[in-house]
């Protein structure tokens, strides 16, 4: 199996491919055997070690790298907080093998209902991660400050499992940040599960639009993940769940349908579609193809559509292009259906927000300016680890 750093030949210039992709992009090859993490960390100074659980022997370890992208006079996205990138230990004495090289916001489109304005937040505007301090990630809920703009919290996440003889809790690694958008922040957050689980979720919070504070309108982030996993000979897949309600009998099928070509295409929550990335030369020990499932988290209002063609789908899948960072292009990455199986290949997922305006955000004052925040709403996306682990690790050993 493939466990080497990548070294790409981008065609873009020096400084762009620094500022735009993985600071690893120019390293060279390093083969499986001669991996060290204490090597990579010096590769990646902003690297991050955790293991689980956080205190006693180590059952399952990430490495993550992560940066911030800020842009460069419209030539670089301003991306904020972009991880990868990222290594899973699931065993203590099991390899590291490559999950992620690189995961980001490549947009947040944001379109008024009475059409107008269109706000495309990240490219068309040079905004930043604002800053973050003791207050924002308090020590009391596992945080602290990593730099000035992001947060690190490490913390209990609930219920792993429960039966009837006994319990365990599950904890988590997060990393967030939050863009500087004007009357706007968008919450940048990145989780790390024990189990194995990614999660890459944004919220909207702030004042609205001055002068708009009623007027509904949308916030859709659309994010780049490029999954190398173990190498960068990947395939993906669309997954469907379908069950006929009009059977009395009550069967459902699972199909899994290989993606062979560049595409997009949109979610059906009736179905349960997730995108499966594989690598035919992974397997587990008990010899199953491993996999990670891109899962929609829904929530705040559903998945909008809008009239720029980019918005239609949920899911695209792209051959990996170093130039290839911008929501708003996907059609034209698809364009002439380049191949993917067996490829290096980016998958793209749109989370939207549908904000109308409430009570609950503010209200005007005597002197009729607008006072109050909009709370927190969110979405976001799940990466399912399938079979990567040979069982669970955290109920019994295993075999």
């Amino acid at each position: 199996m493939n466990r080497t750093f990548r070294s790409r030949r981008g065609a873009l210039a020096g400084a762009l491919i620094l500022a735009s992709i993985a600071v690893a992009e120019a390293q060279p090859a390093v083969s499986a055997p001669t991996f060290n993490p204490a090597r990579f960390l010096l590769f990646c100074p902003n690297a991050i070690t955790q293991n689980f659980p956080i205190t006693g022997p180590a059952e399952t370890t990430w490495l993550i790298c992560w940066r911030e992208v800020a842009g460069n006079n419209s030539i670089v996205n301003p991306n904020g907080l972009v991880i990868g990138p990222v290594y899973l230990r699931k065993a203590p004495n099991a390899p590291f093998v490559r999950v992620l090289w690189d995961m980001r916001v490549s947009d947040y489109f944001v379109p008024y209902h009475p059409g107008s304005p269109r706000f495309y937040d990240l490219s068309f505007y040079n905004f930043s991660l604002t800053g973050v301090t003791a207050a924002d990630c308090p020590a009391s809920a596992g945080g602290a400050p990593i730099s000035p703009h992001v947060c690190k919290e490490v913390r209990d996440r609930g219920l792993m499992w429960k039966d009837f003889g006994g319990v365990r809790r599950g904890q988590e690694i997060v990393l967030w940040g939050a863009i500087d958008a004007a009357n706007y922040r968008y919450i940048q957050e990145y989780t790390f599960r024990d189990d194995g689980v990614i999660i890459g979720r944004m919220a909207a919070t702030g004042q609205n639009l001055p002068g708009d504070e009623l007027v509904t309108h949308v916030h859709n982030a659309i994010w780049r993940i490029d999954i190398d996993l173990d190498g960068i000979t990947n395939n993906a897949a669309r997954l469907q769940h379908t069950e006929n309600p009009a059977n009395a009998a009550g069967i459902a099928n699972d199909t899994t349908t290989p993606i062979a070509v560049a595409e997009g295409f949109t979610w059906s929550p009736r179905r349960h579609d997730a995108v499966e990335i594989t690598n035919p030369a992974f397997k587990n020990t008990q010899g199953h193809l491993s996999s990670y499932q891109l899962v929609p988290l829904v929530t705040g209002g559903g998945l909008a559509q809008h009239f720029e063609t980019f918005t239609r789908n949920e899911f695209w899948v792209t051959p990996y292009n170093a130039a290839q960072f911008a929501a708003k292009n996907l059609p034209a990455y698809i364009s002439g259906s380049p191949p993917v199986s067996n490829k290096d290949v980016v998958v793209w997922y749109k989370g939207s927000l549908h904000h109308h305006p409430r009570d609950e955000d503010g209200a005007f004052d005597h002197s009729r300016s607008w006072i109050g925040t909009a709370h927190t709403m969110w979405t976001g996306f799940m990466l399912m680890p399938h079979g990567v682990f040979d069982c669970s690790p955290f109920y019994k050993p295993c075999p």
